[in-house]
């Protein structure tokens, strides 16, 4: 018959066995956590050329109009040009008549239809031949080549003396007003070239002709105006960016976009980098100049051949292998 002791002892030595049963399958559970495979797509880092750039907001517009007023209190009695028209030193783009004269015939016409008689029509008639034969009619003229970017009176309208009927921007008063960054009005100067890029538009060459002084201290950003070179004439009140080269080409080691992280906060930017073992680290990096959809590192921390992660890496734990598709 077996003792209590006995019976003791047997209990002690179950317990044990399930205690061992249950650590060997935490000891697995761990293997096979250390051993997963997270599916990724990489890419190498590769020497590209970059060169410095300042990329700056802003709008196309006009540095100075030429105006072309009524030179009289006047009846518009026809404008040919739109708004957007190219016109020529010269060229005739309207006709105005002259308010007394218009007037003139006007009386006479109101005559002829209310004329009942034979001798009143006739009169009327006479008057009415005068007053057309006297009415004075005076040409609107362009006095240079330009866009029509004003038009402030239509055919039938009446103005006043002096009066804006049409303006015109010359080709070469057609420049960008571009926004520079904070600190970055000491590296642009008159005579360099750019590009202006626009949505919808083809991108226009550019030179810088002035660097315009600080509106306040209020307003931190610096003026510059950007003439075309060339090319379409640009449409007026458009929105864009202009991207002006400060520095030569040079070769540097760089990743792709898509595989930079950056903390909005702080401004830093980490990759991940995938080992030999395809052990994938997070690695602190610093970056330079944007090319064709390629960031340059600064840093001398990753070289050429270095496998990044490209796609997979958000929430991705450090030090977790991973397993690169195509």
């Amino acid at each position: 018959m077996m003792g209590r002791c006995d019976r003791v002892t047997m209990l002690l030595l179950a317990l044990l066995g399930i205690a061992a049963g249950c650590t060997r399958r935490t000891e697995g559970s761990d293997d096979e956590a250390v051993g997963a495979v997270v599916p990724v797509r990489t890419a190498a880092v590769e020497e590209r050329t970059f060169t410095d750039a300042i990329e700056a907001p802003g709008q196309w517009r006009s540095s100075g109009d030429v105006s072309l007023p009524a030179p009289f209190a006047a009846v518009i009695e026809s404008l040919e040009p739109k708004l957007g028209d190219h016109v020529a030193a010269g060229d005739t783009v309207g006709m105005l008549v002259t308010r007394e004269s218009r007037a003139a015939l006007r009386g006479a016409e109101l005559l002829l239809r209310e004329a009942h008689d034979p001798a009143a029509l006739t009169e009327a008639e006479r008057a009415a031949a005068l007053a057309r034969r006297d009415l004075v009619r005076v040409p609107i003229v362009a006095p240079r080549a330009g866009v029509v970017t004003k038009r402030d009176a239509e055919p039938g309208g009446e103005v006043g003396d002096g009066a804006e009927v049409l303006a015109i921007t010359p080709v070469e008063g057609i420049v960008f007003e571009a926004r520079l960054p904070a600190g970055a009005a000491q590296l642009v100067h008159a005579g360099m070239t750019g590009l202006v890029r626009t949505s919808g538009e083809p991108d226009h060459e550019v030179r810088v002709t002035r660097v315009l002084p600080a509106a306040s201290t209020a307003d931190q950003a610096t003026l510059a105006w950007l003439s075309p070179v060339g090319g379409p004439t640009p449409l007026l009140d458009r929105f864009g960016t202009a991207v002006m080269t400060t520095s030569g080409a040079r070769r540097s080691p760089a990743v792709p976009e898509a595989a930079v992280v950056e903390n909005d906060l702080d401004g830093s930017a980490r990759v991940v980098v995938v080992a030999a073992d395809s052990t994938a680290t997070w690695t602190p990096v610093k970056l330079g100049a944007r090319a064709e959809g390629w960031r340059e590192l600064l840093d001398g921390t990753l070289v050429p051949g270095a496998l990044v992660v490209v796609e997979g890496q958000r929430g991705l734990p450090d030090r977790t292998r991973v397993k690169p598709q195509p």
